[in-house]
């Protein structure tokens, strides 16, 4: 919109930006640290997938600080009544934090690969398969942020729209890109989130355990969601040419995404801790010997050894000592 046109309506979105990222972090940040914590304890065991998913959380910290600095300098304002001195400010903190945003959600796919991938280490496609999600997830990343530098000339005219013999790429175009961008990570998520699925039918337990456990290894699509959404919010919403206003939407699903990718990506790594619960509450019964989620095979000869939540090869307890844990369970 040209600032000379009649003023719009006024209104301020940025207290939902601020309101819901400040639940979704308040859920994400200690699932996160108790996945940590987990892997730390009784010795450190971090694996890739989890300084991957320690990068996402870093590129997602990043993004949550220049996204509110944005709000607080206009975003969610239409730009008519944000004082010039903050526009370019508020423009600034919503161009790199979608860059932040593309590299985390990256990340969290990565972590989720990187976990898939030592279920079936013995399988030449399973680890060819993720190794090409991982290589896609990477260059959905590397892409956007391309689109993203390249989406003006000089780059300074993004957040300063009146630089002189500016050349900025067309409002269709841009939203093209992000249709693009966000169809591939719904693909992505709902390949990540289908595939342990494929493991339940091999887990020794009821059919009610089995549907608990699908549904913790499946919550990837939850994280689709917001993709979908987020499709939907480009498809439908009018673009106005103001970027304080049009992004709202954008940045709130983008953020709805990378919160659920990250919880999505850490559940299904605490979940002994996730089992305990289910027991107290009488979903599961109580069991000895290796938890429900030790994807222990129904066919001995295939080779495949209980592991731990990450899918890391379980720790024999140290019965020698009469100090090791054994099992969890009574």
């Amino acid at each position: 919109m040209n600032l000379n046109d009649a003023p719009p309506p006024f209104s301020d979105r940025g207290v939902e930006i601020i309101i819901l990222s400040c639940v979704l972090h308040s859920l994400s940040i200690p699932i996160l640290v108790t996945r940590i914590w987990t892997r730390c304890r009784p010795s450190v065991r971090l694996g890739w997938d989890d300084w991957a998913i320690l990068a996402a959380a870093v590129f997602d910290f990043v993004q949550w600080v220049l996204i509110l600095i944005a709000v607080t300098n206009g975003l969610g304002r239409p730009s008519f009544y944000v004082p010039l001195a903050q526009l370019p400010i508020a423009r600034l903190g919503l161009y790199f934090a979608n860059h932040c945003s593309g590299w985390a959600i990256g990340l969290v796919k990565l972590s989720i690969a990187c976990s898939l991938l030592r279920l079936r280490r013995e399988s030449m496609a399973w680890r060819v398969f993720l190794a090409a999600m991982m290589v896609l997830s990477i260059a959905i990343a590397i892409t956007t942020s391309g689109f993203l530098f390249a989406s003006c000339k000089p780059l300074a005219a993004v957040w300063k729209p009146k630089t002189p013999s500016s050349v900025c790429l067309p409002r269709t175009l841009m939203s093209k890109g992000i249709l693009s961008t966000a169809a591939l990570t719904v693909a992505t998520d709902f390949i990540l989130a289908l595939l342990p699925i494929t493991f339940v039918r091999h887990i020794r337990r009821s059919a009610r355990e089995r549907v608990i456990v699908a549904i913790i290894m499946g919550l990837g699509l939850v994280a689709s969601s917001a993709s979908i959404c987020k499709i939907a919010s480009v498809l439908t919403k009018r673009l106005t040419g103001d970027p304080l206003r049009d992004g709202v939407d954008v940045t709130i699903w983008g953020i709805t995404e990378i919160q659920l990718g990250i919880m999505a990506a850490c559940i299904p790594c605490i979940k002994s801790l996730v089992e305990r619960w289910l027991v107290r509450i009488g979903l599961i019964s109580r069991r000895r010997g290796p938890t429900l989620y030790h994807l222990e095979l129904e066919d001995s000869s295939s080779g495949c050894q209980p592991r731990d939540d990450c899918g890391r090869t379980a720790q024999p307890p140290d019965t020698g000592t009469g100090t090791g844990t054994g099992t969890e369970h009574d």
